[in-house]
């Protein structure tokens, strides 16, 4: 090979060498920009599967809920039919525990090969074993009654008892005005729940943690149910009964539920005269919690029933 040849032979071989480098590196990166497309794609899909299915799970969990509720109806229709007295010894009462529901629950709803089972657990409470604070205003005047049974529970929680006096206020401003003889808008939104009174002074999230076992707020003025009532509301609402005395009546009150309030002062310490004008042996609204698990869907819900003569309906429900 003479010198000229071997010269230009030397310059040839690097040229082919860097262009099949280039080559191989536009090839490696449209083989990883396909890939970045391809798993971008998968990845869409699979959220896109999976928001679906979650859907359906939520869907199927509502479904679940509403014929929950449903039963809960069948349930308090057919007691409010059998008597007018309510007590916790019936089938309302009873806690439904952590139960599996099999596919004619769920009408075969299936999301996947790896669904897990439904399940309900939940719980029927009387609403009217709690102090009613919509109480507090009956016919746009103060109730002193219900007033100094709140300022009395108040006190037997280690609350202040000006809070009283703050909720009547609260609970008077979203209620209809009577001024000389004409009928004028509340001068506030009404006061649904316990924790629309959070924006009252006073009031926080720890005062309503400790008032929610006791105290309800309820579309109308209603009486505590004294076949149901814990012995704080039961010392409130009962003047001259200490705490230690409606415990004793409560312990009594678990081996017997009572028709009326004559055949309830006889379980009480020194037989007092139950005020008729707090107290009932029945109830009319009822609390229903539940929660239900389907597939990766919890939902929890707490639901006020309202059960009158002919018909049972939802008040208000709370999903959480």
């Amino acid at each position: 090979m003479q010198p000229h040849e071997a010269a230009i032979t030397g310059r040839a071989i690097p040229r082919v060498g860097r262009q099949r480098g280039a080559a191989v590196v536009t090839a490696l990166l449209i083989v990883m920009l396909a890939t970045t497309v391809v798993a971008g794609l998968f990845l869409r899909e699979s959220v896109t599967v999976r928001s679906v299915e979650n859907r359906l799970a939520l869907s199927q969990a509502r479904w679940i809920e509403r014929a929950a509720l449903d039963w809960a109806k069948v349930i308090l229709r057919a007691d409010g039919r059998a008597s007018n007295v309510d007590h916790l010894g019936e089938p309302w009462a009873v806690p439904v525990a952590d139960t599996r529901l099999d596919e004619t629950v769920t009408a075969g709803a299936k999301i996947s090969d790896a669904s897990r089972s439904a399940f309900l657990a939940g719980q029927m409470f009387d609403a009217q074993s709690r102090l009613n604070l919509a109480a507090l205003v009956q016919a746009g005047q103060p109730s002193l009654a219900h007033l100094g049974a709140f300022r009395r529970l108040l006190e037997l929680l280690g609350l202040p008892e000006s809070l009283a006096d703050s909720a009547l206020e609260r609970v008077a401003r979203g209620q209809p005005r009577l001024i000389d003889g004409r009928t004028e808008a509340a001068a506030d939104s009404p006061v649904l729940r316990l924790t629309d009174l959070m924006t009252v002074p006073g009031f926080d999230a720890a005062v309503i943690a400790a008032l929610a076992p006791f105290a309800v707020v309820l579309p109308r003025a209603t009486l505590v149910n004294v076949n149901t009532a814990p012995p704080e509301v039961i010392a409130a609402v009962v003047a001259g009964v200490d705490l230690a005395g409606a415990r004793r009546f409560v312990a009594r009150r678990e081996r017997t539920f009572f028709r009326d309030l004559a055949d309830a002062a006889a379980a009480f310490d020194g037989q007092p005269t139950l005020p008729t004008n707090l107290l009932s042996v029945g109830s009319g609204y009822f609390i229903v919690r539940g929660v239900v698990r389907f597939d990766r869907v919890e939902s929890s819900s707490e639901t006020l029933l309202e059960r009158t003569a002919d018909r049972i309906d939802i008040v208000w429900q709370q999903r959480y």
